[in-house]
């Protein structure tokens, strides 16, 4: 059986051949089980694609190294580490996550448009004026605020609704705030965790992959940086994956067989969702699941190109 082209299309800065990765194992030993199932190429930046699902001088994974291949690769699927394509990509290869979905999965407005039944009660903030006029219908004593299409938890402000913070107008101008009520997930989830957390549920077809993230000490909400460790599936409330469920048959709806993740909470109400995010981490090598996540990954990209 003739194995499948598979690229793996990143951002680069510096050396092309040089081993980027070396500080993230995880990625190292995706690679390692690609190389093994795929004709597997690494290509650099969005110049590096040429049209008709052509890649020019992409690399190999060999030895623990990145090191150059062939001067032109056609791929049979692709998977974009960040955002590369964009409206001028032909579309003659399929990708891991297709351009309207990561266009649509950032704009949280999107997100609460269409999953509303299972998030935080939100508002459109692209005025001062919206900010002062959405407050006052906020029903709880402490609001969130947050960029419309932020990242990685920068600029999320957990603030006591009577002394509102001043809004970064460049933000406002140019993207716009969510205004959140909030959720209170300081709550022991018995197996889990005793106090504030943010569960990540990683999205691949029918399997799921849960991740723990707890914020440092004194803060009120969790970002990019926080620590985090996984969870055993048995170990979630019941409510948690019936509501997962719910919400990747709506994702799904619009946006099929894209790769995603969930982030849930646990309130004295019940699950909460705070939003969707595009990109997939990768699980630490030690991770229980972690070669079933990569296992699981790889049957996706197969999929794409039947």
């Amino acid at each position: 059986m003739n194995k499948k082209n598979f690229v793996f299309w990143r951002k680069l800065s510096g050396d092309e051949v040089a081993d980027n990765f070396s500080a993230k194992p995880e990625y190292l030993q995706f690679f390692s089980n690609c190389s093994e199932r795929f004709n597997f190429r690494i290509a650099n930046n969005k110049e590096s694609y040429k049209g008709g699902g052509i890649f020019e001088n992409v690399c190999r994974y060999e030895n623990w190294k990145i090191v150059p291949a062939e001067k032109e690769f056609k791929a049979d699927f692709v998977y974009q580490r960040m955002n590369l394509a964009d409206k001028t990509f032909d579309k003659a290869v399929p990708l891991v996550d297709s351009i309207e979905f990561k266009a649509w999965c950032p704009d949280k407005w999107n997100q609460y448009e269409l999953l509303k039944e299972f998030m935080p009660e939100s508002f459109l903030i692209m005025t001062e004026q919206d900010y002062v006029d959405q407050l006052s219908l906020v029903k709880t004593d402490k609001a969130v605020i947050k960029p419309r299409r932020g990242q990685e938890g920068k600029d999320i402000t957990v603030f006591d609704k009577k002394n509102p913070p001043k809004l970064n107008s460049e933000i406002l101008t140019k993207k716009g705030y969510i205004l959140q009520e909030y959720c209170d997930t300081d709550v022991d989830m018995q197996g889990v965790v005793n106090g504030i957390h943010d569960i990540k549920l990683i999205t691949i077809d029918d399997s799921v992959f849960a991740n723990l993230r707890t914020p440092e000490i004194d803060k009120q909400y969790c970002t990019y940086d926080s620590p985090y460790t996984e969870i055993p599936l048995s170990k979630l409330p019941k409510e948690v994956l019936e509501m997962h469920k719910r919400v990747k048959a709506k994702v799904d709806s619009l946006h099929p067989n894209q790769l995603y993740t969930v982030d849930v909470g646990m309130t004295k109400n019940g699950p909460i969702v705070f939003e969707l995010n595009s990109h997939t981490a990768f699980p630490y090598t030690h991770f229980a699941y972690a070669d079933d996540f990569i296992q699981a990954f790889m049957k996706h990209m197969e999929n794409l190109s039947q």
